[in-house]
């Protein structure tokens, strides 16, 4: 008996909605073969985005803050690249009740011409309380025909109630060997010799590969390398904020994202230098970089400067109203004190 309701899990870049939009389209295909014919209507339309039997819910912010055409460029960018994140910059985003309420009236409705009806909510931990809640009813009696996938990063934000009322379904990191297929695909314009070294760097997540790949990422570590030893160097705080000034006025919170993990990865690597445990090396194609680096700062408390980056990520994706200067500032303050001391 195919169950009511999926809980997708697991890290980004993995293709958790990407599955759920398979299977959309595989409890819908019109073909009379087994699996999935990618050639019925209703394929096309679910891969489009456009089936009125299957709906994308996912956060935005609030409704005076966006506009109609931005939730279309971002359904239109879902739908030509299903690992792409529905995104609306640095504003606010949450799922509230009356997303939830609408969810639940028309999931009442007749089918218009599906076999089921299928709500896929990404970033389901983003459910206000009452908006959980009120899915919380929906999932305790649904009707016949509905099929809800919630997906989540956090699974340890989704209520307990919701959790056991799904089916869980865990998604691992990505294989090498899958990862690189899927870049192919959806990087054709990147050289074959350039996909492993994205792959390594992105921590086997497709989303942060396609986001180093619009980079140029060697001269990105370059930047954050020559960054580090500045904030090794810097004696004043005046001077620590003109450094850093450059860097947060661009409002770009995708590229700070993209050096503080290029950052985290670099110390994880200085410790698997540091343990003999070379193989397991992100940045290989840097490693004599990498080794000066060890030896310039060859007592540092390394696993402290790994915990204080970790800390600076998680601020810059849960506090999107800071000001990413304050916590560029606050970082490059505790790294200085860990890389001195």
């Amino acid at each position: 008996r195919l169950p009511h309701a999926f809980l997708f899990y697991g890290p980004a870049g993995v293709g958790k909605e990407a599955l759920a939009l398979e299977v959309a389209r595989l409890l819908n295909c019109e073909s009379d073969t087994p699996g999935i014919c990618n050639q019925c209507a209703a394929c096309v339309k679910i891969a489009h985005l456009e089936h009125p039997d299957v709906h994308l819910i996912f956060p935005t912010p609030a409704e005076s803050n966006v506009k109609p055409e931005e939730i279309q460029q971002a359904l239109q960018a879902k739908a030509e690249n299903p690992f792409q994140d529905v995104s609306f910059g640095t504003k606010n985003t949450f799922i509230g009740i009356d997303t939830i309420r609408d969810l639940k009236r028309e999931s009442g409705y007749k089918r218009f011409e599906g076999k089921y009806k299928v709500y896929i909510i990404t970033q389901a931990e983003k459910m206000r309380p009452e908006a959980a809640n009120a899915l919380l009813k929906l999932l305790e009696e649904p009707p016949e025909g509905l099929v809800l996938i919630l997906i989540t990063e956090s699974i340890h934000k989704i209520l307990p109630t919701i959790k056991s009322r799904c089916q869980l379904v865990r998604f691992p990191y990505l294989p090498e060997a899958t990862l690189l297929e899927l870049a192919r695909q959806y990087l054709p314009d990147v050289p074959e010799a350039d996909l492993p070294v994205l792959a390594r760097l992105s921590g086997n997540n497709l989303k942060r590969m396609m986001a180093l790949a619009a980079e140029d990422v060697r001269a990105m570590r370059d930047e954050m390398v020559e960054l580090l030893r500045r904030i090794v160097r810097i004696s004043r705080g005046q001077d620590l904020l003109k450094m850093l000034e450059p860097m947060a006025q661009k409002k770009d919170r995708e590229r700070i994202f993209l050096m503080l993990w290029l950052m985290l990865l670099w110390f994880q690597d200085v410790l698997y230098l540091r343990s003999g445990h070379v193989e397991r090396i992100h940045n290989r194609d840097a490693q004599d970089t990498l080794e000066k680096f060890n030896a310039f700062l060859p007592h540092t408390d390394i696993p402290a400067a790994v915990f204080a980056i970790e800390q600076a990520i998680q601020e810059l994706q849960d506090l999107r109203n800071l000001n990413p200067l304050l916590i560029l500032v606050n970082l490059a303050i505790k790294l200085h004190s860990v890389l001195k001391s």
